[in-house]
């Protein structure tokens, strides 16, 4: 599942995570409630993030969907550099921790490590 509300960076995951084998993105969403809602209705086995959206921050919606599923698998990908958004990031409970800046790659590592440790 895809977290960001930017319709055209959810559609750059989308094509980059569905050129993977074994990876399909199964919901979107552009804010922290609908985010709830679609892992509530759809029970993704991971979660993209970004923690800026509308609303509750990304990094209550990992807190929400947490206290809702202790198992949920939430990697973080944002623009935000600094530390002190990655440390609120895992002690809310992502699994993972990758900047926007970043290679494609790492993001794909950060979804595949998620999932390994999820098994």
């Amino acid at each position: 599942m895809i977290v960001d509300d930017h319709p055209v960076v959810r559609e750059g995951y989308r094509r980059l995570i569905d050129l993977q084998p074994g990876l399909r993105i199964v919901a979107e969403a552009d804010d922290a409630r609908s985010a709830y809602a679609r892992y509530r209705d759809t029970a993704p086995d991971v979660v993209v993030m970004d923690v800026t959206i509308p609303g509750a921050s990304g990094i209550e919606a990992i807190r929400h969907i947490r206290q809702y599923d202790r198992h949920a698998r939430i990697v973080v990908f944002t623009m935000h550099h600094g530390s002190a958004y990655a440390l609120k990031s895992f002690e809310a409970g992502a699994a993972g921790y990758v900047t926007k800046s970043s290679e494609p790659q790492y993001l794909i590592r950060a979804i595949l490590g998620a999932l390994s440790a999820a098994r």
